[in-house]
C-alpha cells in the first residue's frame, strides 16, 4: 500500500485551499477544516500528527479528501494571496507530556515566511474556528502563549 510522507511535502507548492464551515455540528459546536491542493494534485489536510507515515493512499481516502476539497466553500481573496503559489517549508507540532497534543493542527510553515494552521471545533460564540495566517512574529507569540500552558510547539524532524 502506498504512503504519503509528512516528510515529502516539504517543498511542494500549494496551489488553492478550500475549508468547510458548519456553525453548529451534531455536539453543538463549530467546525472548521481546509483542505490544501498541491502542485502534484494531491489533496490533504493541515496534520495534527506528527508522524511522517502520514495518509494510506487508498481509494477510499483519495475519494474522502477530493470530494472534501471539491465541495469545500472558496478562501477569501486576501488570505489567498498570502497562501496559493507559496511552498510549504516546515512543520511545527504541538506537544504536550511529550506527545503530540491532537487538539492542535499543525503549522504550515510557507515560503513566504508565513504560518498556516487551523482551530477545528469550539463553542459556538467564539470567533477563532477558523483559518490561523501568522507572520514570525505572531507565530512566536503564539508559540510563547502555548508555552505558558505546558504546550510546546516542535520542528518536525523528518
Amino acid at each position: 500500500m502506498d504512503t504519503l510522507h509528512l516528510s515529502t511535502l516539504i517543498g511542494k507548492e500549494i496551489i488553492d485551499l478550500r475549508f468547510h464551515y458548519v456553525p453548529e455540528n451534531e455536539y453543538g459546536l463549530q467546525s472548521f477544516h481546509a483542505y490544501l491542493k498541491l502542485i502534484d494534485d494531491t489533496i490533504i489536510d493541515i496534520p495534527k500528527f506528527d508522524d511522517d507515515l502520514y495518509l494510506h493512499l487508498t481509494t477510499e481516502n483519495l475519494e474522502y479528501l477530493k470530494s472534501r476539497f471539491d465541495t469545500g466553500a472558496i478562501i477569501d481573496k486576501k488570505p489567498k494571496t498570502l497562501i496559493i503559489s507559496q511552498k510549504i517549508t516546515d512543520l511545527f507540532f504541538c506537544y504536550y507530556n511529550n506527545e503530540v497534543d491532537v487538539d492542535f493542527s499543525a503549522f504550515v510553515k510557507l515560503s513566504n515566511n508565513m504560518y498556516l494552521s487551523e482551530k477545528n471545533f469550539g463553542p459556538v460564540g467564539l470567533t477563532d474556528i477558523n483559518l490561523t495566517i501568522l507572520n514570525e512574529e505572531q507565530f512566536n507569540s503564539e508559540k510563547q502563549r502555548l508555552q505558558s500552558f505546558d504546550v510546546v510547539v516542535k520542528k518536525f524532524k523528518y
